[in-house]
Protein backbone atom coordinates (compact mmCIF):
# COMPACT_ATOMS: atom_id res chain seq x y z
CA UNK A 1 0.00 0.00 0.00
CA UNK A 2 1.20 3.39 -0.44
CA UNK A 3 0.93 6.62 2.32
CA UNK A 4 2.28 9.68 3.30
CA UNK A 5 2.71 9.64 7.41
CA UNK A 6 2.38 12.28 9.22
CA UNK A 7 3.71 12.86 12.23
CA UNK A 8 2.30 15.43 14.44
CA UNK A 9 5.70 17.58 15.87
CA UNK A 10 6.93 16.35 19.18
CA UNK A 11 7.47 19.90 20.33
CA UNK A 12 4.98 21.61 22.82
CA UNK A 13 2.80 17.98 21.66
CA UNK A 14 -0.31 18.15 23.85
CA UNK A 15 -3.60 16.28 23.95
CA UNK A 16 -5.12 19.43 21.97
CA UNK A 17 -2.99 19.35 19.10
CA UNK A 18 -2.91 15.79 18.56
CA UNK A 19 -6.75 16.18 17.95
CA UNK A 20 -6.74 18.98 15.96
CA UNK A 21 -4.32 17.25 13.74
CA UNK A 22 -6.20 14.43 13.68
CA UNK A 23 -9.71 16.44 13.17
CA UNK A 24 -7.81 18.18 10.53
CA UNK A 25 -7.58 15.08 8.39
CA UNK A 26 -11.09 13.48 9.22
CA UNK A 27 -12.04 16.61 6.89
CA UNK A 28 -9.16 16.21 4.62
CA UNK A 29 -10.17 12.14 4.05
CA UNK A 30 -14.31 13.16 3.46
CA UNK A 31 -12.88 15.78 1.01
CA UNK A 32 -10.47 13.92 -0.78
CA UNK A 33 -11.68 10.58 -0.13
CA UNK A 34 -8.65 9.21 1.18
CA UNK A 35 -8.20 7.00 4.05
CA UNK A 36 -6.33 7.81 6.97
CA UNK A 37 -5.39 4.92 9.79
CA UNK A 38 -4.14 7.00 13.47
CA UNK A 39 -1.37 4.83 15.18
CA UNK A 40 -0.16 5.05 18.46
CA UNK A 41 3.45 6.85 17.92
CA UNK A 42 6.68 4.48 19.33
CA UNK A 43 9.94 5.96 19.92
CA UNK A 44 13.11 4.09 20.91
CA UNK A 45 14.71 7.77 22.15
CA UNK A 46 11.91 8.71 24.78
CA UNK A 47 8.69 7.89 26.17
CA UNK A 48 5.54 9.10 23.81
CA UNK A 49 2.33 10.08 25.51
CA UNK A 50 -0.62 7.77 25.59
CA UNK A 51 -2.16 10.68 23.50
CA UNK A 52 0.26 11.02 20.60
CA UNK A 53 -1.00 9.42 16.91
CA UNK A 54 1.02 9.25 13.75
CA UNK A 55 -1.15 8.90 10.76
CA UNK A 56 -0.46 7.02 7.65
CA UNK A 57 -2.20 8.90 4.61
CA UNK A 58 -3.16 6.05 2.07
CA UNK A 59 -2.68 7.93 -1.21
CA UNK A 60 -0.88 7.27 -4.69
CA UNK A 61 2.62 7.95 -4.24
CA UNK A 62 4.92 9.31 -6.85
CA UNK A 63 8.11 7.04 -7.80
CA UNK A 64 10.85 8.19 -6.12
CA UNK A 65 13.21 10.11 -8.77
CA UNK A 66 17.29 10.86 -7.92
CA UNK A 67 16.94 10.02 -4.40
CA UNK A 68 13.48 12.00 -4.17
CA UNK A 69 12.97 15.74 -2.96
CA UNK A 70 12.59 16.77 0.64
CA UNK A 71 9.81 18.68 -0.27
CA UNK A 72 6.56 17.97 -0.38
CA UNK A 73 4.86 18.81 -4.15
CA UNK A 74 2.62 21.75 -4.36
CA UNK A 75 -0.23 19.41 -4.41
CA UNK A 76 0.47 17.59 -0.96
CA UNK A 77 0.67 20.95 0.18
CA UNK A 78 -2.69 22.28 -0.76
CA UNK A 79 -4.10 18.65 0.17
CA UNK A 80 -2.93 19.01 3.69
CA UNK A 81 -4.15 22.54 4.09
CA UNK A 82 -7.11 22.75 2.55
CA UNK A 83 -9.30 21.87 5.32
CA UNK A 84 -7.22 23.90 8.15
CA UNK A 85 -9.56 26.50 9.48
CA UNK A 86 -7.19 29.53 10.73
CA UNK A 87 -3.53 30.41 10.63
CA UNK A 88 -2.94 28.15 13.82
CA UNK A 89 -4.01 25.36 12.13
CA UNK A 90 -2.16 25.51 9.04
CA UNK A 91 1.00 25.98 11.03
CA UNK A 92 0.23 23.11 13.21
CA UNK A 93 0.07 21.10 9.81
CA UNK A 94 3.33 22.86 8.75
CA UNK A 95 4.78 21.43 11.90
CA UNK A 96 4.06 17.99 11.41
CA UNK A 97 6.85 15.64 10.10
CA UNK A 98 6.05 13.67 6.69
CA UNK A 99 7.42 11.15 5.24
CA UNK A 100 7.23 8.36 2.51
CA UNK A 101 8.32 4.84 3.06
CA UNK A 102 9.59 2.94 0.19
CA UNK A 103 11.60 -0.11 -0.10
CA UNK A 104 14.80 1.10 0.52
CA UNK A 105 14.34 3.36 3.50
CA UNK A 106 12.43 6.06 4.81
CA UNK A 107 12.16 9.85 2.92
CA UNK A 108 11.07 12.97 5.13
CA UNK A 109 9.38 16.00 3.39
CA UNK A 110 8.65 19.08 4.65
CA UNK A 111 6.56 22.33 3.37
CA UNK A 112 8.75 24.38 1.28
CA UNK A 113 7.64 27.47 3.51
CA UNK A 114 9.00 26.13 6.35
CA UNK A 115 12.32 25.83 4.77
CA UNK A 116 12.34 29.25 4.00
CA UNK A 117 11.22 29.77 7.71
CA UNK A 118 14.02 28.35 8.76
CA UNK A 119 16.53 29.69 6.91
CA UNK A 120 15.03 33.08 7.89
CA UNK A 121 15.66 32.39 11.36
CA UNK A 122 19.04 30.69 11.55
CA UNK A 123 19.89 34.09 9.31
CA UNK A 124 18.15 35.97 12.34
CA UNK A 125 20.91 33.91 14.88
CA UNK A 126 23.60 34.58 12.57
CA UNK A 127 23.43 38.70 12.66
CA UNK A 128 23.12 38.11 16.57
CA UNK A 129 25.90 36.16 17.11
CA UNK A 130 27.82 38.51 14.97
CA UNK A 131 26.82 41.70 16.63
CA UNK A 132 27.48 40.30 19.90
CA UNK A 133 30.87 39.19 18.75
CA UNK A 134 31.71 42.96 18.13
CA UNK A 135 30.54 43.76 21.17
CA UNK A 136 33.18 41.93 22.77
CA UNK A 137 35.97 42.76 20.70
Amino acid sequence: MDYLLCYPSSENLTREKCEKVHNILARMSEKYKLRIVPEPMKSIYYKCPDFSRKFRIYKKIRDRENGGDAYLEKDEEIMLLSECRDDEEKQLMKECIYAYQYESGVVLKAFHEREKKFRREDAHEQQKDRQESKKSS
